[in-house]
């Protein structure tokens, strides 16, 4: 049986990190822009091409395209995370990377800084600066680069910490909230206008289908909740922009404010998405 660490002994703290060399970070953050790129321009493409005065409208079938590339960037960098899964040591004398079966060990004495990355892709990460002039050939993507910084020891008053620390400690995403934004809201308004559609163009609730039988009509209520899917994509685009643009300049004014600001945009962005879109909504009903 091996002895009992001793109580005052240091104990090392692990952080679960994605450690990438330059180039596959560089390809990983590259993927994230082309699906993000896809989207929105597949999102784009259904809110302006779906309605163009057809009888039956559908959407455009390059929108279909782009957004199964949009689902095959994601599997790769799904796989990128992967392969780049990494555990951080933060021990007294040496920090340690444990990657795929790989161990590098840093002598504190070697590393000159740590610094939190200025353009956040593929992630919020930091980069090792060491003495000797060069990087550490991994770079490590970290949702919350504060504590490993703490824990290192280094400076952790610069506002991007700030910024980064507030978003992932206050953004908490979850599958069901990603779902209910944009699967179950859509089907509110869509449910309205599909309705009135059957209602004003077949004459009832379930005249199409009476007619043309079940394919056309669920195809035709699919249509209709993939626009205000790709509608409300677009509309949340804008306020995630502005929310981050606000964050950051309350981080860069105030990085002890940072947290409150997050808070505050997060909420408000919230009341924006779901409260401003139903206002838009009634308010062309009432034109």
């Amino acid at each position: 049986m091996s002895p009992m660490p001793a109580a005052d002994a240091p104990v090392a703290l692990s952080f679960q990190v994605h450690a990438y060399p330059l180039a596959l970070r560089l390809v990983s953050a590259l993927l994230q822009v082309l699906m993000t790129a896809d989207i929105l321009c597949a999102s784009a493409l259904i809110v302006v091409g779906t309605f163009t005065g057809a009888m039956n409208p559908r959407p455009p079938a390059l929108a279909g395209w782009l957004a199964l590339s949009a689902l095959a960037l994601f599997g790769l960098t799904r796989l990128i995370r992967w392969l780049t899964a990494a555990t951080f040591s933060v021990e007294p004398s040496q920090f340690v990377l444990e990657r795929r079966g790989d161990r590098f060990e840093l002598p504190v004495t070697s590393v000159e800084s740590a610094r939190v990355w200025r353009l956040p892709l593929p992630g919020a990460g930091l980069s090792l600066r060491m003495k000797s002039g060069r990087d550490f050939q991994y770079a490590l993507q970290v949702a919350d680069p504060l504590p490993v910084l703490q824990a290192m020891g280094t400076e952790v008053e610069h506002p991007l910490t700030a910024f980064e620390h507030a978003r992932a400690t206050v953004i908490r995403r979850r599958w069901y909230g990603l779902a209910l934004k944009f699967v179950l809201f859509p089907l509110v308004p869509a449910v309205i206008m599909f309705q009135l559609n059957q209602r004003i163009t077949y004459g009832g609730p379930f005249a199409q289908y009476q007619m043309y039988g079940l394919g056309p009509y669920l195809w035709s209520f699919f249509t209709y909740w993939t626009y205000f899917t790709a509608l409300l994509v677009l509309f949340a685009s804008i306020w995630r922009v502005l929310a981050e643009l606000v964050a950051f300049t309350g981080a860069w004014l105030s990085p002890r404010s940072a947290r409150g600001v997050r808070r505050f945009v997060e909420i408000a962005s919230a009341v924006l998405y779901y409260g401003g879109f139903c206002s838009l909504v009634a308010w062309k009903f009432l034109q």
